[in-house]
């Protein structure tokens, strides 16, 4: 025999649960650093990011030690590596100069990202914020070459970043000259879970209640 008021009182704390958890839940920003990477290259250039670092797909991104790099690479000269790492040993930034994406299969919100140029004054950098490869968000920067600037963008639902750099002019007293960018302190934010999606499923508990006790 089916207990009538058990189903009903467990359906009815589903749906408790359920909103509950919307409370219990909220969304975390999540701030990378990129400090848990490690530079193979030890500072010869940077190691490519990998696919799925923090959740996330990365084309053109290394991780760079701007310790060694400014010690090994560069023999002490100086760029914009050290004056760009806000927490050390590691930054991310575009190894060949060129466009840079990070995205996700799953919308986030982009937050904000300490951004200096590595080599180059004046460098032109547009930041682009996409969902599902429409462009929502876009804005040209001119980052410092000798210190972080932290940018600040808010973008909601989105599942990609593009970051292209064009022009610049060599920092005077700069041992290179590029388009290069450093990237530190990412901040997103995934959403928080769908609270149509949670009733919802507490409301198909009850469905399967009310079908049950139709049944009986």
């Amino acid at each position: 025999m089916i207990n009538r008021a058990a189903l009903f009182n467990g359906a009815s704390a589903l749906v408790l649960l359920a909103g509950a958890s919307i409370y219990i839940h909220p969304a975390v920003a999540l701030t990378i650093t990129f400090d848990d990477l490690t530079d193979t290259s030890l500072g010869f250039g940077g190691t490519v990011i990998a696919n799925g670092y923090q959740g996330l797909n990365w084309t053109n991104w290394s991780v760079l030690n701007t310790a060694l790099f400014a010690t090994n690479f560069l023999s002490g000269l100086p760029s914009g590596a050290l004056p760009g790492t806000v927490s050390p040993p590691n930054v991310a930034y575009n190894p060949t100069g060129g466009e840079a994406i990070f995205s996700s299969s799953t919308p986030f919100t982009f937050n904000s990202a300490d951004l200096t140029a590595l080599w180059s004054d004046n460098l032109q950098v547009t930041v682009t914020g996409l969902l599902g490869g429409v462009t929502k968000d876009t804005i040209t920067l001119t980052p410092l070459a000798t210190a972080a600037t932290l940018e600040t963008f808010n973008w909601a639902d989105i599942n990609e970043v593009d970051l292209l750099a064009i022009g610049g002019t060599p920092h005077a007293g700069y041992s290179g000259a590029g388009t290069q960018v450093i990237m530190d302190n990412m901040s997103i934010t995934t959403p928080e879970p769908s609270t149509l999606a949670i009733l919802g499923a507490g409301l198909a508990g009850l469905g399967v209640v009310r079908r049950r006790r139709k049944a009986a």
